[in-house]
Parts: C-alpha cells; structure tokens; sequence
C-alpha cells in the first residue's frame, strides 16, 4: 500500500515536530541536572524549566490529532508563552544577576491572558497566532539582553544571541501560519515546515550555548579570585608581580620611566594586640580604599602580603611619584585615626623607588630592591614619612604637597 504523497510531508511534519519536542524536555533536563551541580546558577534552573516545559508544548501540538482541538490551538501556545517569559528571565538573571519581578509579572500576564481571552471568545487560530507572537517578543528580548551583556567575553553568547533570533523569527512565523491556516492540522513541508527544524535546533543549541557560557564566566571568576586578596579586594602578589613586570618591559621599550611605592603600616603587630584582629583588617581595608582611590587608571595596586603593600605608577616620575606617596601617607592618617570607635592613629611608611628612561637594563627585582631600601630608611627615620630611593635626596617633608602635572 502506497500513502499519498501528502500524507508522507504531513508525517514529516509531524515527526519532526515530536522530535523537536523530545530534544526540548532532554535539554531541560541536561540543564535542570547542571544547576543541581552548582545551584548558584539561577540561569540553568529557569532556562531549564522553561526548555521542558517548552518540551511538553512541544508534544502535545505533535499529538494533537488524538487530543481535542482547543489543547493544541490554546493550551500549547499558552504553555509555550510562559516558558518564553521564563526564557527571557533566564537571559536577563545572566547578563544582570537579577531581574524585576513586576516586569516578570507582567510578561507571563501578559503570556497567559492573551491566547486564553482569544479563545474564550471563540477565536482559536487568534488565540493561537497571539500566543506565538507574545513569544516570538521574548525570545527576541532575550536575545537583545545577551547582546547587552556582549561587554563579557563567554564563548557561547554569539551562538546563543544567533539561535534566540533564529527562534523569534520562527515563532513569528508560526503566529503567521496560524493566523492564517484554515484547519488544525500540521502543515506540509513547506518554509513553514523550516519553523519546526529551528526548534529542534535550538532546544538543543541553546543548552549547549548555555552551559558554555556558565562555564566561562565561572572560569573567569576562579582565574581572578586567585589575583585579588579577598581581605581587600586589591591584586595580590602574583597578580602584581606579573603585571609590574609586563610593564616594566613595555616602559623600558619605549624610554619611558615607571616608579614603584612600597608601603608598611606602621606598629601593625601592636595595633592587632592592643585593639583586636577585627580592627586590624579594618585598618587593612582602609588602607586599600586609600590606595584604590589615589591610584591612576593605568597604575596596579597590590596587597603583597601581611600589612605590606605596593602602587606601581607607569609613566611616572620623581616628583609625580612622590606626589602620590605623601597624598596617600596623608589621607591614611587622617583616615585612619579612629577605626571601629577606638582612636588606633595608624600611619604608614613609603618607600619610592624610580627606574628612569635611561635604566634599560634593569628588572623588576631591582626595582623592588630599590623602593624597599626606601621604605626600610623610612621606618629607621622613625615612620610615617616618604623617602625617596636616592641617598643624596634629603626626605620630604610629610607635610609638603607637591602637585601633579
């Protein structure tokens, strides 16, 4: 026996459609299973969700021979509007960290109320085509809040961006179809029969695109917690060191000076003893504020280790340098004369160490070399002062502000 030749592209259709469906609920629960992993990942759970339940949507529009007309012309594209709103969530939690609830609200609001008034007016195929169409905005929202987050680099944005688009447009197009289709029946292979291929595509991109990109963004968050010192949130010694030294290079190339401020809180032990650890680090993270917010956009501050801590000032001169040191020393002490309602008047040494232009040979080691001689000639002058690295150079004044250029 030979089916009629129609019969055969409506089998496609529908075998595609149920395959479609099928890669869906699997891709909801490969995603369902990463976020069990991690649970920090807000993204996976609701992007998961939405992917099964889009699965099931998904189903039931490939079965809806045997199920009653309003399942597959009302419940399915009312199932597959909140799975977008929950899509679209999914995408802004990425790029944002969070969302807005009331914005949320209204989506799936808008999701669930639009095809069911249209049906409960008797208008199925609107019912149907205004349920696809509410989808197709959302999944053409998520894609724009990836491209809004496009400043982070994550592997998996662009194909994710590509694929999301790619969706829009075929909901889209399948609002159009139903709008326009005379019956309930799946339509023939024809450009409509394209709309189902790119759901299966995407069900199963879009996971993959997904955890990619989760991947990333985890691997870029260890790489740099293991460069920031988690008391202070400054570049640590590793970090410093290999971008001092990059620098120093670049600088050396192109006869150019940098300076490098070593800096030792003065009495540290004591003021732990007298005055607790808690103040301690307090007096710490005071001193990294300080240091953050007199450093350049170009300069690297560090915390090397203890109470020790190092600026490292490309393009930078003497008197430049100097500058900076003695506004540091300066606003640390006023800063920090009363922490944690206990009057601690923590003070901090400088060491300034130049290697001018014509120092090409030098290397970072020396460099280091030079601004801890300072800053051990700062401690032996009794502390709290700026001492340039230059053993002719008489000490600045502590209180003498030089002006920056």
């Amino acid at each position: 026996m030979t089916l009629p030749s129609d019969a055969l592209m409506i089998l496609d259709v529908s075998t595609l459609v149920f395959a479609g469906g099928l890669v869906s609920l699997a891709s909801g629960v490969f995603l369902l299973l990463h976020w069990l992993q991690t649970r920090e990942d807000r993204a996976a759970f609701i992007s998961g969700a939405a992917n099964f339940g889009a699965g099931i949507g998904v189903v039931i529009i490939a079965l809806q021979a045997s199920l009653p007309g309003w399942v597959s012309t009302i419940l399915a594209p009312l199932i597959f509007g909140v799975c977008s709103a929950g899509i679209w969530a999914a995408a802004r939690i990425l790029g944002r960290g969070s969302i807005y609830w009331r914005s949320l609200t209204m989506a799936l609001a808008a999701a669930i109320a639009i095809p069911l008034a249209a049906g409960a007016s008797g208008h199925d195929r609107i019912a149907a085509a205004l349920g696809l169409g509410s989808s197709s905005a959302l999944f053409a929202a998520g894609a724009l809040e990836f491209w809004l987050g496009r400043g982070e680099r994550l592997r998996g944005r662009w194909p994710m961006i590509a694929l999301q688009i790619s969706e829009a447009i075929a909901l889209f197009l399948a609002a159009i179809e139903a709008a326009s289709r005379e019956s309930s029946q799946l339509p023939s292979m024809s450009v409509f029969g394209i709309i189902h291929f790119v759901a299966l595509v995407y069900a199963g991109g879009s996971a993959i695109s997904l955890i990619t990109m989760l991947k990333d963004r985890s691997e870029i968050k260890h790489r740099a917690a293991a460069l920031i010192d988690p008391l202070t949130g400054l570049a640590n010694r590793r970090a410093f060191m290999d971008w001092a030294q990059s620098r120093l290079a670049k600088n050396m190339r192109e006869d150019k000076p940098i300076s490098l401020l070593a800096f030792d809180i003065d009495n540290f032990k004591q003021i732990n003893d007298n005055f607790g650890h808690p103040t301690g680090d307090r007096v710490l993270r005071i001193f990294a504020d300080v240091l953050s917010n007199a450093a350049r956009p170009a300069d690297i501050a560090a915390r090397i280790g203890g109470e020790e801590f190092a600026l490292a000032l490309p393009d930078c001169a003497t008197d430049a340098a100097l500058a900076i040191a003695q506004r540091i020393r300066s606003a640390f002490q006023d800063d920090a004369q009363f922490v944690n309602g206990q009057s601690v008047k923590a003070t901090v040494s400088v060491g300034v160490g130049v290697a001018p232009p014509s120092e090409r040979g030098g290397s970072l080691g020396d460099l280091i070399a030079i601004a801890d001689g300072a800053l051990y000639r700062a401690k032996k002058l009794g502390r709290n002062r700026v001492t340039l690295a230059i053993p002719e150079c008489p000490d600045p004044d502590p209180g003498k502000v030089i002006r920056v250029a």
